[in-house]
């Protein structure tokens, strides 16, 4: 069963339309609801890889004379445990759908997003915000600065100031709503981020948050269909776009950008792109930690608690995704290629085949909670605030994992996360008093 990978690809094609039939119908979809952002992953990321493996294309390294390429029989057990992990997932949604109704009316108490607290912060965020755009990016017309930090250019804490700005609008926007000038500029410091050539979600997640935001606040459930073509052409801007950032900083001309489109299409169907082989790398983490003969148990997420030391002061600081480097081998080092191993790897390397199903199980359910109650919460609650935070990086946390959540709330977005944990603090002690 194993090498078959066409019983692989029926299976998931059965699976996908078997839970997408069934959360349509009964698990009271939108498009901020948890279970949609899966459907689109599993598609993309398992169901299309399938198709086009089973089309010729290549897997994953295995041109290479290097390093070891993905074999059938490890594609075929990931995508089998993946439809399991998406069932598992699917039952979630659907247990916490018929417990609630989705009707937006107002039920909860809830802390608001306090506009003092709001203001100190971004008094604070935004300057920042300006200093790292200017001191560390390419921005068109003026260049890239020259500075020099030293070790400090390897630390996130210089680094995520880049985003501050969009960051710091996403939360201007939350509290006072779209306003024309928040949203121009949002506009022109994505764009500055998306030419970088790197980092593309530095894009994507507050695109995410502000269309998921957009939708929510005027109670539509789904995008209007004269804007479904902007966001397919964006989908198929957003997979190249850190290769087109290179580009422009080169002063690439339209005959180099052509030659580049061409070229990768080319990649793209004979499977040499590692952006579209994320099955593949899940794949081989799950025979990376069998072959390191024990499971972690939990102990993937323990760096998580000395992450906010600066790797300055640690230079052997564990990273956050520790567990890679711990099973990568010579032949198959996924921590250095960068590979990314989905939920279902993180749960694996934990808890084995139990781990696939339990812990996408609990996220589910989990996430299927906070969604409803999101319906019934004021809109500019701290509580609402945060669900469109997660919202906006559940892309990240279904590819990378659940440290994730932490990742990409706590580290990358910390100007919000500093909003919304102050709001609530500051509104439970008013409560108290």
């Amino acid at each position: 069963m194993w090498d078959n990978l066409l019983i692989s690809l029926l299976i998931d094609l059965s699976v996908f339309l078997l839970c997408i039939s069934l959360l349509w119908r009964y698990g009271k979809l939108s498009a901020y609801h948890p279970a949609t952002i899966y459907l689109v992953f599993h598609f993309l990321i398992f169901t299309v890889r399938l198709f086009a493996i089973n089309s010729g294309a290549a897997l994953f390294l295995s041109n290479s004379s290097y390093f070891l390429g993905t074999e059938n029989h490890e594609i075929s057990r990931a995508a089998f445990w993946a439809d399991m992990g998406f069932l598992a997932m699917t039952l979630a949604w659907l247990v916490e759908a018929q417990k609630n109704k989705d009707d937006f009316i107002q039920t909860e108490q809830s802390i608001l997003i306090d506009e003092q607290v709001l203001n100190i912060i971004l008094f604070v965020t935004i300057p920042l915000g300006i200093w790292g755009i200017f001191s560390q990016q390419y921005i068109p017309m003026l260049g890239k600065s020259e500075h020099d930090f030293g070790d400090w250019e390897r630390s996130s804490y210089l680094s995520n100031t880049q985003n501050f700005v969009v960051l710091s609008m996403m939360a201007l926007i939350f509290k006072n709503g779209f306003k024309k000038t928040y949203l121009a500029i949002v506009l022109i410091f994505l764009l500055i981020l998306a030419l970088q050539g790197y980092h593309r979600y530095r894009v994507i997640v507050p695109l995410i948050f502000l269309g998921s935001l957009y939708l929510y606040r005027n109670q539509q459930k789904w995008m209007p269909k004269r804007y479904w073509l902007i966001g397919i052409f964006c989908f198929l801007l957003f997979l190249p776009l850190k290769y087109i950032g290179k580009l422009v900083q080169e002063g690439a001309t339209m005959e180099d950008f052509s030659d580049f489109f061409t070229e990768y299409q080319e990649v793209s169907g004979d499977g040499s792109n590692a952006d579209l082989a994320f099955l593949d790398m899940y794949a081989v983490s799950m025979t990376l930690v069998d072959e390191a003969g024990s499971y972690y148990y939990g102990k993937t997420f323990f760096p998580i608690l000395v992450s906010p030391i600066p790797r300055n002061f640690w230079t052997e600081k564990p990273s956050l995704m520790q567990w890679t480097l711990d099973i990568s081998v010579p032949e198959r080092d996924i921590s250095k290629l960068g590979a990314v191993c989905s939920i279902y790897g993180e749960a694996y390397a934990n808890f084995g085949y139990f781990g696939i199903v339990l812990i996408p199980f609990l996220f589910a359910r989990f996430t299927a909670r906070c969604y409803f109650k999101v319906l019934r919460s004021p809109p500019d609650s701290a509580f609402v605030f945060l669900y469109f935070l997660l919202i906006s990086v559940l892309v990240q946390v279904y590819r990378d994992g659940l440290v994730s959540v932490f990742t990409f709330i706590v580290i990358y977005n910390i100007p919000c996360f500093l909003i919304w944990i102050f709001s609530v603090l500051k509104g439970k002690v008013f409560q108290s008093i």
